[in-house]
């Protein structure tokens, strides 16, 4: 993430109004400790929320539009009280812990490091049917964070062509876990649907990926099935 994709895209707003996703907001936080100028940006930004939120809430924001401006000690008193409530603020977003990252993501550049760069690609499998085995793919999964390409072939085409996946860990106990899902998913021109596993989220174990029309298709209830197997590489 860099300088121009935050201002572009409001990254420092819509910060402070908490409406980042979860990939996003762990590339912007990344982007802060390199970045000092963004902090400072950050703070101007939610200082002036906060002082307007005061006044509004004292009822005083109409008559300062109106009236004669303030004496430099009761400006210098307002800016010192909005400041020390900002860094409260600014507390609680800097040291609140991280979301955890996704399993699956329809594109590979919503997987990101610690860096906010998008983390290489590592070509998968391709998943068909009809399947006999109880396996249908085994999954290296590398020693440092990647995104693994698969792509899944339904077995019952959607009108219009959009799918959704839905993930789960299949436990040895014969417990079943959702751990992902997305949706939006648009086929390649062989039909092949792409999804992006994130590697440094994947266990050593089974998983189950159900392929089904997304939400206002005609297959919503028609699902392709795919057990893969992740072991280390």
């Amino acid at each position: 993430m860099n300088r121009q994709y935050i201002d572009d895209h409001h990254i420092v707003a819509r910060y402070l109004a908490d409406q980042l996703s979860d990939a996003e907001r762990q590339a912007f936080e990344a982007c802060l400790l390199e970045h000092p100028e963004i902090v400072r940006d950050l703070e101007a930004a939610a200082r002036m929320k906060v002082g307007l939120r005061q006044l509004r809430e004292r009822g005083e924001l109409e008559t300062l539009l109106v009236a004669t401006p303030a004496s430099r000690s009761q400006r210098l008193f307002a800016a010192a009280a909005a400041i020390a409530i900002v860094g409260v603020v600014l507390a609680t977003f800097m040291l609140r812990p991280p979301a955890a990252a996704p399993f699956l993501v329809a594109s590979s550049t919503t997987l990101v490091d610690k860096r906010g760069k998008a983390l290489p690609v590592v070509r998968g499998h391709s998943l068909s049917g009809p399947r006999t085995l109880t396996v249908d793919a085994e999954v290296e999964v590398p020693e440092k964070p990647a995104a693994i390409a698969l792509r899944l072939l339904p077995e019952h085409e959607a009108h219009p062509p959009r799918y959704r996946i839905v993930m789960f860990a299949l436990g040895d106990d014969e417990q079943v876990r959702q751990v992902g899902v997305v949706g939006g998913l648009v086929p390649d021109a062989d039909r092949f649907v792409p999804v992006f596993l994130n590697s440094s989220r994947l266990e050593t174990g089974r998983y189950r990926l159900v392929l089904t029309g997304d939400e206002g298709t005609n297959s919503m209830d028609q699902p392709s099935s795919f057990v893969i197997r992740t072991r280390e590489q």
